[in-house]
């Protein structure tokens, strides 16, 4: 070789440069060889990953969007990289609870299965699926071919339906897992009941030690972190955990490409990238694919070390033929569901409008409607609805059970209390916190009357209250109807520690509804009960 860098330089020799040239020729050729060498040596690891599954068995359809294939569609297009790829992980970073009638109704149930027939072999536990409590939870596991994962989460006196961590095999690859919820997650956005038994610890810390172990004591070549937080969080497990080589994000909404500590952005493709974090989209609309490739015997201690990564995000759409068995057995289930909730219980004479990006901004009809049924049912001065509760419209014509499920899937039940004036304006001032983002804390109200400034700081919008007329008095108590979820504090309505005269009504928001259409056709106005000034405008329905 090094002959024939010394003839390659020599045609064009000069004097006083030909033993620097020959040196530098040499040099490059060596680091191409070792490149070569390194790329040869390197095994791909594929990650395919799913977010925010909510639910989304079936084929779901949003204006303007394509429609998304659902869980067989999905499964079709796994199996069609499994056919191209060597060594592939299938995972899912949680939440497959809530959001669908079908969900609602079987518990998960059809999800799981599902999930079992496409091959999965990890998820972690989001913050939904705890919603149903831990035996629900248990149960999930039992169906469940692959383990739930929850690391960082642990019961104070009672052990936890899943697991801190797995190790699996894929091709030549041993693999460990972990599941992470993060800070933002916990306690605001979990089951009030199932909080009371839970401990959360530090995502960082958990997510070190266990990679350090499994590393150490289970001879894994890359630890993955499955999480379920926001994506501030899981940028600062990246910089903060060096030992986890690998984290698939939930919870929010996900992106394209990759990220690594030292990107601002995310990427295409990456060599020698250090730990990455990616995060497909929600509800089944893409499935998420990470290719690792991995040089082994190359790093510190001769551990196995990642030379490129790349990632991408592959439609989950309508053109996939769906999978035959996972389509049968959701046919099955959607069946079932037909028979048992198609019965007409009411009808509706106008859209009552419960899409997410508006009824968690402004004052919609169904938000009116909701809080006027809580009001009226209890008797109180005021109603507080959680707009994160509400995840569906009402459209007009008849209204059966599935439709109640899809608006209210939640079994959260109802809470009366009374609060004095000074708190109920701190929950208005939470309520209008996060705009112009939209937020499931945006509270939908009756009794009373708000005008928010949102030109001014968070902390400091509310310019106008009045109940019943009449300005907010602060130190005058009020009677408040609400659900549990806000009156234990969740989504940052801590204020209501200060309540009093708690009652557990023990009726969820659903059955309310239904005594609703039960009573009289459905209908609802806007009534400027929510106004805004500054800031971007607002609008209701239209």
């Amino acid at each position: 070789m090094l002959r024939f860098v010394a003839r390659l330089r020599l045609g064009n020799w000069r004097p006083g440069r030909r033993v620097l040239s020959v040196g530098v020729c040499i040099l490059v050729f060596a680091l191409v060889l070792v490149g070569a060498e390194r790329a040869r040596a390197a095994r791909t690891l594929t990650i395919l990953h799913t977010s925010e599954h909510h639910g989304t068995a079936l084929p779901l359809e949003r204006r303007g969007e394509k429609r998304v294939a659902g869980m067989a569609g999905r499964a079709t297009l796994i199996a069609s990289v499994r056919r191209e790829a060597k060594a592939v992980l299938l995972v899912d970073s949680g939440d497959i609870l809530i959001g669908s009638a079908l969900s609602s109704f079987f518990r998960g149930e059809p999800d799981i299965l599902a999930m079992n027939l496409m091959g999965y072999q990890a998820m972690a536990a989001g913050n939904h699926d705890f919603d149903f409590g831990l035996a629900h939870l248990g149960r999930l596991q039992e169906l469940a071919q692959f383990p739930i994962l929850c690391s960082n989460v642990v019961g104070r006196e009672t052990e936890l339906p899943c697991q801190a961590s797995a190790v699996v095999r894929i091709g030549d690859f041993i693999i460990g897992l972990i599941g992470l919820l993060g800070h933002r997650n916990f306690p605001d956005t979990f089951n009030r009941e199932v909080v009371k038994v839970l401990e959360l610890r530090d995502p960082i810390e958990t997510a070190r030690a266990l990679a350090r172990s499994l590393k150490a004591t289970q001879g894994v070549d890359l630890v993955i972190a499955l999480t379920h937080q926001v994506t501030e969080e899981d940028l600062m497990l990246l910089a903060r955990a060096p030992e986890v080589d690998a984290i698939v994000g939930g919870h929010t909404h996900g992106f394209d490409g990759l990220r690594t500590a030292r990107l601002a952005e995310p990427v295409a493709r990456l060599a020698d990238p250090g730990p990455v974090f990616v995060k497909t989209h929600r509800q089944g609309r893409t499935l998420g694919q990470l290719n690792l490739q991995v040089a082994k015997n190359t790093g510190t201690a001769g551990r196995p070390t990642v030379v490129h990564a790349e990632a991408w995000n592959l439609p989950v759409t309508e053109e996939l033929e769906p999978n035959p068995a996972v389509k049968r057995l959701i046919e099955r289930y959607s069946r079932k569901l037909e028979r048992e909730t198609t019965t007409v219980i009411g009808r509706s004479t106008m859209t009552l409008d419960g899409e997410s990006s508006r009824i968690r901004s402004r004052e919609t009809r169904l938000g009116n409607l909701l809080a006027d049924l809580l009001r009226a049912k209890f008797n109180t001065d005021i109603a507080l609805v959680n707009s994160g509760m509400i995840r569906d419209s009402i459209p007009p014509g008849s209204v059966d059970f599935k439709r109640v499920l899809r608006v209210l899937p939640f079994d959260s039940p109802t809470v009366t209390f009374t609060i004095p004036g000074k708190q109920l304006l701190l929950a208005l001032e939470n309520s209008a916190s996060r705009l112009p983002q939209t937020s499931g804390r945006f509270l939908q109200v009756s009794g009373l009357s708000v005008l928010y400034d949102l030109s001014a700081p968070p902390g400091s919008r509310v310019r106008k209250v009045t109940v019943g007329g009449q300005p907010l008095e602060a130190t005058h108590r009020y009677s408040v109807g609400t659900d549990a979820f806000l009156a234990d504090g969740g989504d940052g309505y801590t204020m209501f520690a200060a309540a009093e005269d708690r009652i557990n009504r023990e009726i969820p928001m659903r059955d309310l509804l239904l005594e609703g259409l039960h009573t009289r056709p459905l209908k609802a106005w806007l009534q400027g009960r929510i106004r805004f000034v500054g800031g971007a405008a607002r609008h209701g329905d239209q």
